[in-house]
């Protein structure tokens, strides 16, 4: 492992943190749809997967404590 002791930090630009961003989308929702096809191979996948196929309104209302859901009139988002 000699190559990761002389890595070099480097300042990459927006535009390919932008590119690498929209490339990283494209790839996670390619696997999302192989794995609404292949609930077997989702399976294998663990919690990590199952949360990936779990709709962000339905983990954030399960990830919030009860005690702060639904105070101050927000409809319980924080």
């Amino acid at each position: 492992m000699i190559e990761s002791q002389n890595r070099v930090r480097v300042t990459i630009s927006e535009e390919i943190m932008l590119a690498r961003l929209a490339q990283s989308e494209q790839m996670r929702e390619f696997f999302i749809e192989m794995w609404k096809q292949n609930p077997t191979l989702a399976k294998q996948g663990g919690a990590r997967v199952q949360s990936l196929l779990t709709p962000p309104e339905q983990i954030d209302t399960e990830t919030k404590p009860l005690s702060r859901r639904g105070k101050g009139g927000d409809g319980g988002k924080l």
